[in-house]
């Protein structure tokens, strides 16, 4: 495969390292998305581990065959770029979701729950530590379900190893990235009860305008919620954002909390459960969530 086999339609992103476009597939009409890296911008900010690492964790995650991971199609390259082709999720993500609904009710923001940590289990269970878990990068099918993607940061593990590069954003953080301690899965599970607490209250736990001043906070404020948050919604982010990676939630223990005793797992993994939101999609082509 070859970049001839594809026509852009747009591009849906651009950053220092490259670029990501919506494409068709010549042969089939398919569309996906295509992921474009600069390789001597790979080389000169010595990041070939980092990219080597995405695309063998993608090569990984499509073995796993994964409702809630995004998959790697095919990769390949030019002298001057590497590319991955890769699912296009018309749904937009959940950032965007977000800014348009401000906060979600509960069971919405349950069924997104549920969904994330199946397939942060998965990763988990597979050696891999996803490490930038936030709504930017998780999308929406156009069927309402979702998926986990951007694997730049993820860590490929062996059990028991711990690991100390400081990496994702300072908002879904764990403290022990921040203070460079080592880490391990559990990074995960802080980043979980962050997004869980943004997706109920608006904002995220320990949110201020000042990045120094966030990073305090994440490190030392109390946990504080609204009235209106259940006690089982509560009680199941206090146990997640816990200071002490030791004594917080691992994915089984979130599975079998209260907040989630209605939830058939075996329903959630085989996409029986009613979407609460199904993202309005025009053409094939629309973006404009």
């Amino acid at each position: 495969t070859h970049l001839d086999s594809f026509e852009i339609i747009k591009v849906l992103g651009k950053g220092s390292m490259g670029k990501v476009m919506l494409v068709r597939e010549k042969s089939s009409g398919k569309l996906f998305a295509l992921k474009s890296i600069h390789k001597n911008w790979v080389v000169k900010h010595r990041e070939i581990e980092h990219t080597i690492s995405e695309r063998n964790i993608l090569v990984k995650i499509r073995e796993m065959n994964h409702p809630f991971l995004m998959k790697l199609h095919q990769s390949f390259q030019t002298d001057t770029e590497l590319f991955l082709v890769i699912d296009y999720y018309p749904g937009g993500d959940l950032a965007t979701q977000l800014a348009r609904f401000y906060k979600f009710d509960e069971e919405r923001a349950r069924f997104y729950a549920a969904e994330m940590i199946l397939g942060i289990k998965e990763l988990h269970r597979n050696g891999v530590v996803y490490r930038d878990l936030k709504p930017e990068n998780v999308l929406l099918a156009n069927t309402g379900h979702l998926v986990l993607t951007d694997f730049g940061l993820s860590k490929m593990f062996r059990d028991e190893s711990k690991t100390t590069t400081f990496c994702g954003t300072a908002e879904y953080l764990a403290p022990e990235i921040l203070t460079s301690l080592a880490y391990d899965y559990k990074v995960d599970l802080w980043s979980f009860g962050t997004l869980l607490y943004e997706m109920l209250v608006g904002i995220t736990p320990f949110w201020a305008d000042n990045q120094s001043v966030m990073y305090q906070r994440v490190l030392s404020a109390n946990l504080e919620f609204p009235e209106d948050i259940s006690q089982d919604a509560k009680d199941l982010i206090s146990k997640l954002l816990v200071r002490g990676a030791h004594n917080r939630l691992d994915c089984d223990g979130v599975q079998n909390h209260p907040f989630f005793k209605d939830v058939n797992w075996d329903d959630v993994y085989s996409l029986k459960l009613k979407p609460p939101y199904v993202p309005s999609i025009k053409n094939e082509c629309d973006l404009s969530n």
